[in-house]
């Protein structure tokens, strides 16, 4: 079989990409260590815990994803509308297309563990959590597929989500597994530009940052080609609280309202 070639994949680990069974909180599930991690029950234990908190995404022939995380969708789109040829493709296949990409999207909510309520289990047990565990193993099986098309083709590495800050707390993993640049907030409005301009050769920063003047407005987020995890929709961003602790305030507020509420 022949597969698509895209200019653009986009992809994450299988704790990211899966619908929990239909119950999303069965997701937080992956925030916790690994059922048993010594001895020869080890990877029963995988199993076991895998299959319930984070089971594997139907998938189309081609290994696209019929769910995919929000967020994910909407960069996906963002770059569909300015008609960059892109796709978001499940983990177990993005090795067969990393050889013919120019660039490699990467998102996560939690990358290595360092978000609560993963961190916070760390401390409690001291054993890894199996988001973290599984972003671990996924990048070290795809990790020889992007070195390789980097030294031949130049592949670009791009991570982002909202767990982007996290590589900043580990920039040694960024060379290991060729990370280029991270992209860190909101994405619809800068990320076309930046990948255009990667895709081009020129020169961007190692770390871009969404700041509170270059989030994109209601009419600059685009909408979703394809289905999102369990049928999320989007109706508002940011918060009018202002508390100083939490980074979501330091969005604007922005939200959709119905056709009713226009009127009135």
């Amino acid at each position: 079989m022949v597969l698509p070639k895209y200019d653009v994949v986009i992809t994450t680990d299988r704790s990211m990409m899966s619908n929990y069974h239909g119950k999303e909180f069965l997701g937080f599930v992956t925030t916790g260590p690994l059922f048993i991690t010594v001895g020869p029950f080890r990877k029963l234990g995988e199993w076991i815990h895998e299959y319930i908190a984070m089971p594997k995404m139907k998938v189309d022939k081609y290994g696209r994803p019929y769910q995919a995380p929000y967020g994910m969708r909407k960069i996906e789109a963002a770059l569909l509308d300015a008609g960059i040829n892109a796709a978001i493709i499940d983990p177990d296949y993005v090795h067969k297309y990393i050889p013919n990409a120019k660039m490699l999207m990467l998102s996560h909510h939690d990358y290595f563990g360092l978000n609560p309520p993963s961190s916070t289990w760390s401390a409690i047990v001291g054993k890894e959590p199996l988001n973290a565990y599984s972003f671990r193993r996924f990048m070290m099986r795809i990790r020889p597929y992007i070195m390789d098309a980097k030294s031949r083709n130049g592949l670009k590495v791009v991570v982002g989500g909202p767990a982007a800050w996290q590589w900043l707390y580990l920039p040694e993993l960024m060379d290991f597994f060729g990370v280029d640049t991270v992209f860190d907030g909101e994405g619809e409005r800068l990320v076309v530009d930046l990948v255009k301009r990667m895709l081009n050769n020129e020169s961007v920063p190692r770390y871009v940052y969404v700041g509170v003047n270059d989030v994109p407005s209601i009419d600059e987020i685009p909408t979703i080609k394809y289905p999102a995890v369990n049928g999320f929709i989007e109706i508002g961003r940011g918060c009018p609280r202002g508390c100083a602790f939490c980074p979501v305030t330091i969005r604007p507020l922005r939200c959709t309202r119905s056709r009713r509420s226009r009127r009135n």
